[in-house]
């Protein structure tokens, strides 16, 4: 009964001190990310082929990792919307891109293209909106695209020709290597000046932006 009782109250130590070096290391890795933020360039969390919106009077950097095909992003794209929208002058949002879908790089040619004419947020619109039909699981059609994204105003002759003409493998693959360095496995995945939102809220987001709004 005693031998019994000894190994039941390892189990339970062993649990314990599982439990307790978990947390350090997640707290540790956590560390080490944040302090990356502290760089005067911003990498890895900021390149400069980033797309990038708001005014930062308070100098508060949300970095989004998106995937244009990922239905997780459609799904929270109005709640970073809402959130950014709050606070557009006291924050800047950061767009890298984590292409991890058979059309995301089209998808993405296609949204770096439209921002050359300023219509970045109108075309992620668009294809957020239209996601169900050319991101299809049974049948893709990324093509049409090309016939939903005039209702943007953009010039598709331009278009068609900034999309020919535009490789973005390099972006693409800083955008993956940074992601790996900061320890991001999915889409959508927020930092907060360099902290990792942990739980994808509205209520998670909003309060990880003013705390450090109002620290």
């Amino acid at each position: 009964m005693k031998n019994k009782i000894a190994a039941a109250l390892a189990v339970i130590v062993l649990a314990i001190l599982f439990v307790v070096a978990t947390n350090f290391y997640k707290k540790s890795e956590d560390q080490k990310i944040e302090n990356l933020s502290a760089s005067s360039s911003g990498a890895p969390f900021v390149r400069d082929h980033s797309p990038s919106f708001g005014e930062n009077k308070n100098n508060v950097v949300i970095v989004e990792f998106l995937d244009p095909q990922c239905e997780a992003c459609k799904a929270f794209h109005p709640v970073i919307k809402k959130v950014f929208k709050e606070y557009q002058e006291e924050s800047k949002l950061v767009i890298r891109y984590l292409a991890n879908h058979g059309n995301s790089k089209f998808v993405v040619r296609l949204l770096e293209s439209a921002r050359k004419q300023n219509k970045y947020n109108e075309a992620l619109e668009v294809i957020f909106n239209t996601q169900d039909q050319w991101a299809n699981h049974n049948n893709p059609q990324p093509q049409l695209l090309w016939t939903f994204l005039p209702q943007t105003g953009l010039d598709m002759v331009k278009l068609r020709s900034d999309f020919d003409s535009n490789y973005i493998d390099g972006m693409l693959n800083l955008d993956r290597n940074d992601a790996q360095s900061l320890n991001v496995r999915g889409t959508p995945t927020f930092f907060v000046n360099g902290k990792m939102l942990k739980k994808l809220s509205y209520q998670s987001l909003l309060d990880l932006v003013e705390s450090e709004l109002y620290k």
